[in-house]
């Protein structure tokens, strides 16, 4: 069966000017979110980091079954009961896979053994934009609520369905996405991600 991936490739400037400070200083492991420096400085990474990533997602919408505990996909199949209870009142899904490209972590990487403090807040800048970035997906391409998302590795949804999506959507090739052995995503700062469409 033939789907219609689109791929959505988003300005950095809106998540320069939609990403929470605070976000970026929490993803940070920063608890003060009102000193007035720390702010500044976490605006001014926000900033440079702005000025090299380019944000891109695949994305897709297709019918989803659940039966008991299992949940397919058409393209792949799995055991998932808090995916199921996530899903309820959903026969089609969006899938999507996310990233801010690799500017990110050169940036961090440019700035670890030098500025580290500053590497740090640029790392939680990045967290909070790719998490920006996935909630404009939600909002405006899916139509659902931001955040409503599930992604693999959560609950009991197995972290090995990244590959499943990563070559369903030929992320490789459409926005540089792959996967390191043990099943992480490279560039870092990107998401693979589940949506629930539910008729109004």
């Amino acid at each position: 069966m033939n789907y219609h991936i689109e791929i959505i490739n988003c300005d950095s400037s809106r998540l320069y000017e939609n990403t929470s400070i605070s976000e970026a200083l929490r993803y940070s492991g920063c608890r003060d979110f009102t000193d007035e420096a720390l702010c500044k400085t976490a605006k001014e990474c926000l900033f440079e980091l702005c000025q090299r990533i380019t944000p891109k997602a695949v994305c897709v919408k297709l019918p989803v079954k659940t039966e008991g505990a299992l949940v397919d996909f058409g393209f792949c199949r799995y055991e998932s009961r808090s995916l199921v209870t996530f899903l309820k009142g959903a026969s089609k899904a969006g899938i999507f896979a996310a990233t801010v490209g690799v500017g990110a972590d050169m940036l961090i990487s440019r700035y670890s053994p030098i500025f580290p403090s500053k590497a740090v807040i640029t790392d939680g800048a990045a967290g909070a934009a790719i998490e920006c970035f996935c909630d404009i997906i939600c909002r405006e391409y899916f139509k659902t609520k931001e955040q409503e998302r599930f992604s693999p590795g959560y609950g009991d949804l197995p972290l090995a369905m990244q590959r499943d999506i990563i070559s369903f959507l030929d992320a490789s090739l459409k926005i540089g996405l792959t996967l390191t052995d043990s099943m992480l995503l490279t560039p870092t700062k990107s998401v693979t991600a589940i949506v629930p469409l539910r008729d109004n």
